[in-house]
C-alpha cells in the first residue's frame, strides 16, 4: 500500500517548544488524552495534553487522540471512553480516538496485564462501541504480535486498525489497517526528544460518519432478571430518558447470563452520574452466590440480591462521593478510602455506614462523610490529601510546592509532590500524609 500521509504521536513525554516544525514533519498528529493508572487505577490526564493541543491548533496540524488503558471490567472500558469525550469536547478530531492494548510496563504486573484474550477484547469493544454511540469514530492501536496473540482481532474489524511493528515492512495480515506505526525513533531537529512516526493509508479528513444508534430497555420498578445474552448491550431508559448505564455492566464477573438489578440502585448511580458530570465506572454489581463465595463476600450480601454497586466516578475523590451519597439520603454507603479504592452502595432499609483505610484492613462503621479528618503537623492544620481532592488542604499544598494554587490535586500537583518526595526520601506515591507534610511545612 501507498502512504497517503506521515502520521506522529504524542503525549507528556514529547517535550515541544515550537509545533510548527512538526508539521514539517507529520501531516497529522495522535495525542495522548489520558491512561489509567496500573496499580491503582485511577484514569488521569496526560500532564501534557491541553499544551500539546493549543500547540497543534495554533500550527494548523490535524489531529487525532489515543488513551492508554488498563480497564479491568466492560465498565470501566466505558468510563475511560466516555472520559475521552468529555475531554475532546472542546475540539474537532479529524482522526480516530484509538484504544491503546499494550503492556503497562516492562514488567507486565498491570492490573490488566493478565486479562485472558476474551476479556481482554470484550473490554476493547466496550470502548469502542462506547465511542461510536457518542459519535465518535474509534480505533484499537497495539502491535502486531499484541493483535495476533492478546485480541480476538477479527471481532475488531469494524474499527480503525493501528498496528505497531519497528521494521521496513508490515507484515500485519490478520485484518485491513489504516496506520502502521514503523518506529519510536524519529527525529525531528531542534527537538531534543524522540518520536513514534506512522504511515497512514486511509483519508480521515475527507470522511462523514453516521451516528450510531442504541437499543433502550425500559427500567422497570423493583428488582427484576435480565439476560446478558439477550439484553446486555441495551441502555436503560429511566422515565422517558435515556441513562447512562448498559445492562451488561451490572453483570457477575463469572460471566454467568442472569443478572439481577434493583431499579433503585440504577436511579442512584445515574444521579451520581448526573451530579457530577462525569463517568460512572461499576467494578463490582451482581454477583452469582458462587461467585459471591469465591470472593469471601459475606452470605447476605446486597450483591447477591442486585442491590448493590462497588464504583468509581472519573476524576471525583471517592470521599466526594460518598459525601454526596449521604446527602441526597442514601442508606447503605461503604467508602474504600485508599489509593486504587471505591465507593460501595446499596439500597439497604436501615442506614449503615463504614469506612476502610488501607486494602486488607477491617472497615469500621462511621456516622458520615462530610468531614475530612484533619491533624496537626508543625502548627498548621492538615489532610492527607490525593489525586482527584479539591479542597484547601490541596490549595496549601500547591502553595507550599510554589505551584499553580487552584486547589485541585490533578495530574500537576501529583508529578510535584512524586518530585518532592523523591528527593527528599520519602515514599514516592503521589499522596500526601503525614510523613509528606511534615517534610514541606
Amino acid at each position: 500500500m501507498e502512504a497517503l500521509k506521515h502520521v506522529g504521536d504524542i503525549s507528556q513525554y514529547n517535550t515541544i517548544f515550537d509545533y510548527d516544525r512538526l508539521k514539517i514533519h507529520f501531516d497529522a498528529v495522535i495525542v495522548r488524552i489520558g491512561y489509567r493508572g496500573y496499580t491503582a487505577g485511577t484514569i488521569k490526564e496526560d500532564a501534557l495534553f491541553k499544551k500539546h493541543m493549543a500547540g497543534l491548533i495554533k500550527a494548523g496540524i490535524p489531529y487525532g487522540f489515543y488513551f492508554m488503558s488498563q480497564a479491568v471490567t466492560e465498565s470501566e472500558a466505558i468510563a475511560e471512553a466516555d472520559y475521552c469525550r468529555e475531554m475532546a469536547r472542546a475540539y474537532a478530531p479529524a482522526y480516530p480516538t484509538y484504544y491503546d492494548s499494550e503492556l503497562s510496563n516492562p514488567k507486565g504486573n498491570g492490573r490488566a496485564d493478565h486479562l485472558s484474550k476474551r476479556e481482554r477484547t470484550d473490554i476493547a469493544k466496550a470502548f469502542c462501541e462506547r465511542l461510536r454511540e457518542l459519535g465518535v469514530r474509534p480505533g484499537v492501536y497495539a502491535s502486531k504480535s499484541w493483535f495476533s496473540d492478546r485480541l480476538n482481532v477479527s471481532e475488531l474489524a469494524a474499527y480503525s486498525i493501528w498496528v505497531a511493528q519497528y521494521n521496513n515492512k508490515c507484515s500485519y495480515t490478520l485484518t485491513p489497517y489504516d496506520m502502521w506505526q514503523y518506529t519510536s525513533k524519529h527525529q525531528i531537529p531542534g527537538l531534543s526528544c524522540m518520536f513514534d512516526r506512522s504511515y497512514c493509508y486511509t483519508n480521515f479528513e475527507a470522511e462523514v460518519r453516521p451516528m450510531i444508534g442504541t437499543q433502550m430497555q425500559r427500567l422497570v420498578e423493583g428488582i427484576n432478571g435480565y439476560s446478558l445474552k439477550n439484553q446486555g448491550n441495551k441502555v436503560f431508559q429511566i422515565d422517558g430518558q435515556k441513562s447512562n448505564f448498559k445492562i451488561r455492566e451490572f453483570r457477575c464477573k463469572d460471566g454467568s447470563d442472569w443478572i439481577l438489578i434493583d431499579s433503585e440502585l440504577v436511579r442512584i448511580l445515574q444521579r451520581v452520574r448526573n451530579h457530577f458530570n462525569a463517568a460512572v465506572s461499576i467494578t463490582s454489581a451482581f454477583r452469582t452466590e458462587a461467585h459471591n463465595k469465591s470472593v469471601n463476600g459475606a452470605t447476605s450480601s446486597y450483591h447477591v440480591k442486585g442491590r448493590a454497586a462497588d464504583f468509581t466516578v472519573t476524576g471525583i475523590a471517592n470521599r466526594e462521593v460518598a459525601g454526596y451519597l449521604e446527602s441526597i439520603g442514601v442508606k447503605g454507603i461503604g467508602l474504600y478510602d485508599y489509593d486504587g479504592g471505591f465507593v460501595h452502595v446499596d439500597t439497604r432499609d436501615k442506614k449503615y455506614y463504614w469506612k476502610q483505610d488501607q486494602r486488607n484492613a477491617k472497615y469500621y462503621g462511621v456516622s458520615g462523610f462530610s468531614s475530612f479528618e484533619v491533624y496537626m503537623v508543625n502548627g498548621s492544620m492538615v489532610a492527607t490529601v490525593r489525586h482527584n481532592d479539591r479542597n484547601e488542604y490541596v490549595k496549601l499544598l500547591q502553595k507550599e510546592l510554589g505551584i499553580k494554587a487552584d486547589g485541585i490535586f490533578g495530574p500537576a500537583t501529583e508529578d510535584a509532590v512524586r518530585i518532592f518526595q523523591r528527593t527528599h526520601g520519602l515514599k514516592v506515591d503521589g499522596i500526601v500524609g503525614y510523613n509528606t507534610w511534615s517534610a514541606l511545612l
